[in-house]
């Protein structure tokens, strides 16, 4: 089965979107940042959609921007704006049964250590310190990315006994694995990588013991992305700061 790829769009507006001639795909992958804006993003799924059999949307931080002192209020809004436009999926809590595949999708958020150049509890000092978000955000954030974690390792755990699911596709806006950005000067040891990734999200493969997860897709890291380590594949498509016109989506085989 094939999907098309995509992430990280970092729109303000519609002036210069559109997919004409880009679907490559049956199904779209959508791995969160597509805009700030709720009007312009749920626009975007309901013109992806037209191209797609079905779009399988999680968000990013970028998503909840504007609800960062309520983000269990800005998860109700998403879904309420999402589950009405058809053909659109939203990950979020939320297990889809492709024939032999399962697709699994969680944002992941941070845990502030992810290439451990400090520890969590430094790096929120930091933040806090230079105005960049309150402790009370950081701490929501973090509580977030655990319990992310606990979703993935309880899914993969409890998809190990569907006999009809050969293939997992995790899905998650953040970066799973550190070295992933080992080469990438910075975000390999820096703040800015520190945010990027969930240190133990990638833990959840252990619960794997039938070996049935063999794609990672994921956003936020700006550079693409596509390797296989343990025999699974990681892979990205950012927009990021490209050319929309000359952007297309990145097609996978599953």
């Amino acid at each position: 089965m094939q999907f098309d790829v995509i992430s990280d769009f970092y729109l303000s507006n519609l002036d210069n979107f559109s997919w004409d001639n880009k679907a490559t795909s049956q199904f779209c992958i959508v791995a969160g940042n597509i805009t700030s804006d709720r009007s312009v993003l749920y626009t975007v799924l309901d013109q992806l959609k037209n191209y797609y059999e079905m779009v399988f949307f999680i968000d990013g931080d970028l998503e909840h921007k504007s609800y960062n002192n309520d983000l269990e209020a800005s998860y109700q809004d998403l879904i309420a704006g999402i589950n009405p436009i058809e053909r659109v999926v939203y990950l979020h809590e939320n297990i889809i049964v492709l024939n032999d595949i399962l697709l699994v999708g969680t944002n992941g958020w941070t845990t502030f250590d992810f290439t451990y150049k400090s520890t969590v509890y430094d790096t929120m000092q930091i933040l806090t310190d230079k105005d960049i978000m309150s402790e009370q955000h950081a701490n929501d954030i973090f509580k977030l990315a655990i319990d992310d974690q606990h979703y993935l390792y309880k899914s993969i755990e409890a998809c190990q006994t569907f006999s009809e699911c050969r293939n997992i596709v995790l899905i998650t806006s953040s970066v799973p694995k550190g070295e992933l950005i080992a080469h990438h000067n910075d975000y390999d040891g820096t703040l800015l990588g520190d945010m990027i990734g969930n240190s133990g999200m990638d833990k959840c493969l252990e619960n794997d013991t039938l070996k049935k997860v063999n794609t990672w897709i994921f956003g936020k890291f700006p550079d693409e992305l596509d390797y296989v380590i343990d025999d699974v594949r990681y892979v990205n498509n950012p927009l990021d700061t490209k050319d929309i016109d000359i952007y297309f989506p990145k097609r996978i085989d599953v």
